[in-house]
């Protein structure tokens, strides 16, 4: 006869348990480490988003500052919208005026640059780039505009200042909330109050 004190390992109910443990602790850590991925991944996508909405904004103020009559003498600006602006500037350094948009397509903040071609009628070569993606001005308007009074405008002839407002976000469907990018742009060619 055997005796089955002296018998070693472990019974079904034992291991069962074991195992049980095993997974839960398994299954814990990796929702740990997964969450702590995608935090990180999220992070590294938004400061990206961000630093490309500082450099469109950089874009967008150097060249909005310098509006100013059009090749054939047109004013400076050409259609003010809240998510939709054109003007007049030289953008390229040649002393000639381009024909500037800016536009959101999307969660794309574009820009097209049209020459003035042979006839200053600005049908000669266009080129549009993005400068910027994730841009979540839902509720927001990207442009608002102001007379040099500070006074919110509509009228176009009457803008000294342009207020550019940008919403980032790479998820806008959950938290964090966006991030707001401002500038406030002295139109220097059209200045009135001196």
């Amino acid at each position: 006869m055997s005796d089955k004190k002296n018998q070693k390992g472990f019974s079904f109910i034992e291991l069962s348990v074991a195992i049980t443990i095993f997974l839960l602790i398994v299954s814990i850590v990796s929702a740990y480490l997964i969450q702590g991925f995608k935090i990180g991944v999220f992070n590294t996508e938004q400061q990206e988003a961000v630093e490309s909405a500082r450099r469109a904004m950089e874009i967008m103020t150097k060249n909005i500052r310098g509006a100013n009559n059009s090749e054939r003498g047109d004013y400076s600006l050409s259609a003010i919208e809240a998510d939709n602006f054109i003007y007049y500037t030289d953008t390229d350094d040649d002393d000639t005026m381009e024909r500037v948009e800016y536009f959101i397509e999307g969660l794309e903040l574009k820009q097209t640059i049209t020459e003035p071609g042979e006839l200053n009628d600005y049908t000669g070569p266009s080129t549009t780039t993005i400068l910027t993606d994730y841009v979540n001005n839902v509720e927001n308007p990207l442009f608002e505009y102001y007379d040099s009074d500070y006074n919110e405008t509509s009228l176009i002839n009457e803008i000294r200042l342009i207020k550019i407002k940008l919403e980032i976000n790479v998820t806008p469907e959950r938290a964090p909330d966006n991030y707001d990018l401002e500038s406030d742009i002295n139109l220097r060619n059209l200045k009135d109050n001196l």
